[in-house]
């Protein structure tokens, strides 16, 4: 399995379940200016309720820099669409990986 692989493919394909399963049970999901989100079972609940919160959203993957225990995810993210312009903003992550290669953290920036 390859975590990093597996979590963008979601989040680009609007996959959110898949997602939250990249990530370890112990593992952290934070966004920037939010409180982090500890565990899995919060990580998917927190996914779940924003994919059927029914926002129109898109992730671009613009670069990857890796090695065996972290990555930088240089993204884009819109929201918009149903008669609306789309907006977007620029995004980093970094991104540790733990045991089994699961994501560890993920830790956004907002550009």
């Amino acid at each position: 399995m390859n975590a990093l692989q597996d979590v963008l493919r979601a989040f680009t394909s609007g996959a959110l379940s898949e997602a939250s399963a990249c990530f370890a049970e112990d593992g952290v999901f934070r966004e920037a200016g939010k409180a982090p989100i500890r565990g899995r079972a919060p990580i998917d609940a927190h996914f779940a309720r924003f994919g059927d919160s029914g926002r129109s959203w898109r992730f671009f993957v613009e670069h990857v820099l890796r090695d065996e225990e972290r990555a930088c995810v240089e993204y884009r993210y819109a929201t918009g669409g149903e008669g609306e312009p789309w907006r977007e903003r620029d995004g980093c992550a970094i991104v540790r990986f733990g045991k089994g290669n699961l994501i560890a953290e993920w830790r956004e920036y907002h550009g």
